[in-house]
């Protein structure tokens, strides 16, 4: 039964207001956490994010229109969560920037103080029915009290002081993340991602701007019933504009890529290899779109490894024509995640890459005697290339010098 309680001002606008804000919340949570599948490790850390204000949206709703009678062990639930908005946001923005797979070492070390509000809380979650409904009675006829977050052992006020300062750190970190990476990697050179980039920024922003309203409501001379509806306003409104933003991002909250954004179309190598004079500018896009790309040290290795041992034990190089989308396909590397790989690691494009392998299977092969009977054009054909010239150029390129010059070297030797 809900008691009859006097509500603040304007409280059915309100309500609506921060049940639009809970749903279309838990909406986006949901998505991130159980739709989405690519990068689902960041992407989890940004739905925890968002459920966590979305709980306090909800949570919010109920106490305006005191429907929190009906549920009174939903108080203060979402408190110690309050803890996660913070540090679940950066480390979204460091695991997508780095394509971190799961939590580094220490990263265990931001939720300890979710744990320790956790812990300080539990005696008065623990409460039974009558009690709460009793102290929700007490406390809601000074609406204000609602915001001192006194349930626990530290004075009232602490907890939201607490929040500000740890969340304005967490939004400086997050910036300066954003900042490190624009210089590593200079916008001309990323295009295919400035539109997560984008998202990223103004998800920063929208987090900085998240805890001064709070604080300022507190420290400004207001009615203690609007320093609450503008709390509650601001924490709304954030929640609101983060999760509408999201659905305009396809590629970030399904895990879609935009079509301006789509992987480069795997090139023959022979092609390229064929009119290195001639890059078009759209070849030389499809570089820097592969540079865009940081790759996180543990999957480098790991992609690296298994690459290694594909082009050593399969030698796919052989095969006239072979584009970066077979090796992704043989490998089951993306091919973004290869060309990032290959211009991180060796320092070279896909042709280069593919073509130094082909020039070495050459060499290996040289000073075979039923190799020495074959024309240049004989090794190019076998060794993958689709032409003698492409196999002059290559060949001369990363050995310093030309096939003949190389057999005449190789033929004094013994």
């Amino acid at each position: 039964m809900i008691p009859d309680l006097p509500l603040m001002p304007h409280a059915e606008l309100l309500m609506v207001f921060m049940f639009l804000s809970a749903f279309v919340g838990l909406l986006v949570s949901a998505i991130l956490a159980f739709v989405n599948n690519v990068q689902r490790h960041a992407n989890r850390l940004l739905g925890v994010s968002l459920f966590s204000v979305a709980l306090f949206a909800l949570t919010s709703a109920l106490l305006i229109n005191h429907a929190i009678f009906v549920v009174p062990h939903l108080f203060r639930v979402n408190m110690p969560l309050h803890y996660l908005v913070a540090p679940c946001a950066y480390l979204y923005v460091r695991s997508v920037l780095n394509q971190e797979l799961r939590f580094r070492r220490f990263d265990w070390l931001f939720f300890i103080p979710f744990g320790l509000h956790t812990l300080e809380l539990l005696p008065f979650l623990l409460h039974g029915t009558a009690y709460k409904v009793h102290y929700l009675q007490l406390l809601l006829v000074d609406v204000a009290g609602v915001t001192k977050q006194q349930e626990g052992l530290l004075p009232a006020y602490y907890h939201p002081v607490l929040k500000f300062g740890l969340g304005t750190a967490y939004g400086l970190m997050q910036g300066r993340l954003l900042w490190q990476f624009s210089r590593r990697v200079p916008a001309t050179r990323h295009p295919e991602n400035e539109a997560l980039l984008r998202w990223l920024r103004v998800f920063t922003l929208l987090n900085l701007l998240l805890y001064p309203p709070v604080l300022l409501a507190m420290l400004l001379p207001l009615n203690g019933t609007y320093v609450t509806i503008f709390a509650v306003c601001a924490l709304g409104s954030y929640l609101l504009v983060a999760s509408t933003l999201l659905f305009f991002q396809p590629q970030v909250l399904y895990g879609m890529r935009n079509p301006a954004a789509a992987e480069p179309e795997a090139v023959p190598v022979a092609d390229e290899a064929a009119a290195p004079s001639t890059e078009s500018p759209t070849a030389n896009k499809k570089e820097d779109l592969a540079r865009a790309y940081s790759l996180s040290d543990e999957r480098k290795h790991a992609y690296r490894a298994r690459l290694e041992v594909h082009m050593r034990e399969q030698q796919p190089f052989l095969c006239k024509g072979y584009g970066i989308k077979d090796l992704g396909s043989e490998t089951g590397i993306p091919p973004h995640h290869l060309s990032a790989l290959i211009n991180q690691e060796y320092a070279m494009n896909f042709s280069d890459f593919l073509n130094r392998y082909r020039v070495e299977y050459v060499k290996a092969r040289m000073g075979r005697p039923e190799w020495r009977q074959l024309t240049l054009e004989g090794l190019a054909l076998e060794a993958g290339f689709s032409n003698r010239t492409t196999f002059f150029r290559a060949f001369t390129k990363l050995s310093g010098c030309t096939p003949s010059e190389y057999m005449a070297q190789i033929t004094s030797s013994y």
